[in-house]
């Protein structure tokens, strides 16, 4: 019984999960920090949860789909870090003269060369899913927002999360273990797992702030190398200008290589969301409603056009 509520409590808020007590600690701080540094004269916990965001019924539904996917977590029906490093390993056997056949990088560098692999799977991964129909419906849940909190990293499908993380995951397996090769096999599990476990804290030091209310922006330099929360934001506009746009998770270098990148020269005035009328036709952030239209949109197109769906 308390392995099973300690499990439980792992995949709600486990090192893994961004919206972790320590994360969230570390949230405040920072917001603590922005907030006396920018000599905000709202008070501080009146402009770190505004009431407008946190009684928004988007937020609610942002709750609902935590508490849902967390419970799909621990189900058991997925996990990115061991899938990851299985399907690494296995390459680096069946690919033994890999990039590394002839040279040793160090542990930092190793860590470095993985971690690149890793954010760019994550950049293309979330490029198709805008750009693929069928996975669209699925992300859309995820960009019908209306408001940003931490909790809208967990705005997901139940069915995006059973597709894109075994799809994440094989991606940059299969490059970690193409780029890995012939490391001994004691020595390649120990280094992806270490790795991709590291991967996993490091992208929650400001993950939070990239849903939320406030602002971020490290400038049009910085923002060419690194995602800002700013640039996140925009990638959640609802102006058509804006679409498709700031695809990267850590790294914005990705974007900027593959054109999708937006920089950001002054602050914006954003809002956020699919527009009204998708949001009706969503479900208004109704649970039952919303987890049904990737379902009801695929059919409707399919009874329109008299095409298979994708």
């Amino acid at each position: 019984m308390l392995e099973t509520l300690s499990n439980l409590y792992i995949s709600f808020f486990g090192a893994s999960v961004i919206v972790a007590p320590e994360f969230l600690v570390l949230s405040v701080l920072i917001a603590w920090a922005l907030y006396r540094l920018r000599g905000e004269t709202l008070g501080f916990w009146k402009w770190l949860l505004p009431k407008d965001v946190y009684s928004h019924k988007s937020h609610w539904l942002d709750l609902k789909l935590f508490v849902l996917g967390r419970l799909t977590a621990f189900s058991g029906l997925f996990g990115r870090i061991s899938l990851v490093t299985v399907t690494a390993y296995g390459t680096s056997q069946v690919f033994s003269g890999g990039f590394l056949n002839t040279f040793s990088p160090s542990p930092i560098a190793l860590a470095l060369m993985l971690w690149l692999i890793s954010d760019c799977a994550t950049y293309w991964v979330h490029r198709i899913h805008h750009n693929q129909r069928v996975l669209w419906s699925l992300h859309s849940v995820h960009h019908s927002a209306q408001v940003m909190s931490p909790f809208t990293a967990y705005r997901q499908h139940p069915l995006g999360f059973l597709i894109i993380v075994p799809f994440h995951s094989v991606l940059t397996g299969i490059a970690q273990g193409l780029l890995i090769g012939p490391l001994a096999p004691e020595t390649a599990v120990a280094e992806i797992a270490g790795v991709n476990a590291f991967i996993v804290v490091a992208n929650a030091a400001m993950a939070n702030f990239h849903h939320s209310h406030i602002w971020i922006s490290y400038g049009p330099v910085l923002e060419r190398i690194f995602i800002s929360p700013a640039q996140h934001h925009i990638h959640h506009s609802d102006r058509p200008e804006h679409f498709n746009k700031n695809f990267g998770q850590t790294l914005a270098i990705w974007d900027w290589i593959f054109g999708t990148l937006f920089v950001i020269r002054r602050k914006e005035d954003l809002s956020f969301g699919l527009g009204q009328a998708e949001t009706q036709k969503m479900g208004d952030h109704r649970l039952v409603d919303t987890l049904m239209h990737p379902f009801r949109s695929t059919f409707r197109r399919k009874a329109k056009t008299g095409a298979r769906p994708e």
